[in-house]
């Protein structure tokens, strides 16, 4: 009997998990809006070669040197990020290894505003726009390397630091759009480790936050929220 090659193993159980799913949503009864949305999100997930699972191909390494492939892989997208240039390696490799990928569908809500916020987003791939309240009127648009939500991990405050602050804006994905996310415990559980780190990070906290009470929102490369 002749072996599968890895792609079409990959092709075959990717396409039973999605016939796996639809039969789900059709004995739940799942309404035909929601069904497309869930077929064309594993449409895309499947284009972008997702779906051959990027952590399962490296996850029989050992923790180390699977920390070193998420290290040289996404170090650079967050030295992007203003508020950890300049900061010791060894916290910017601790961030590395906290971050989260998330992704988001056409017309989905990262954050709406008023919500409490616990965590900071970076693009890595997609288009995000910045809304008004109406839900039509475009503030910003963020793409690739742009990165919003630092002040919610920001918040130097004992409560603030659990609560998070609210929301100053709403964030709508406008394709499918790929996001690394850094909650603020993952980042208060690195800066314990690295005071320096800590102090620089508090001292640009209050800048941003004399920044954000003159102009709440700023057109550009990111915003505070």
């Amino acid at each position: 009997m002749s072996l599968l090659h890895f792609s079409d193993l990959s092709s075959f159980l990717s396409t039973a998990k999605l016939d796996g799913v639809k039969t789900y949503m059709r004995m739940r009864r799942v309404p035909n809006h929601l069904q497309v949305k869930v077929i064309k999100w594993f449409d895309y997930l499947w284009l972008t070669q997702k779906c051959s699972d990027e952590e399962k191909a490296v996850s029989c390494l050992p923790d180390k040197l699977k920390a070193e492939i998420a290290i040289n892989v996404h170090l650079d997208t967050l030295k992007r990020v203003e508020i950890f240039q300049n900061t010791e390696a060894g916290f910017l490799c601790e961030l590395v290894l906290r971050l989260r990928p998330v992704l988001f569908s056409p017309g989905d809500y990262i954050c709406r505003k008023g919500e409490v916020g616990k965590e900071m987003y970076i693009v890595n791939r997609g288009r995000l726009q910045v809304v008004a309240d109406n839900g039509r009127t475009v503030l910003a648009t963020l793409k690739a390397g742009s990165y919003f939500g630092e002040i919610s991990i920001l918040n130097m405050g004992t409560a603030g630091r659990s609560l998070g602050n609210r929301r100053t804006a709403s964030v709508r994905s406008v394709g499918y759009s790929d996001l690394f996310v850094l909650s603020k415990k993952d980042m208060w559980d690195v800066l314990k480790e690295y005071p320096a780190a800590r102090v620089r990070l508090e001292a640009i906290a209050v800048k941003r936050l004399e920044k954000y009470r003159r102009a709440p929102l700023e057109k550009g490369e990111h915003f505070e929220n």
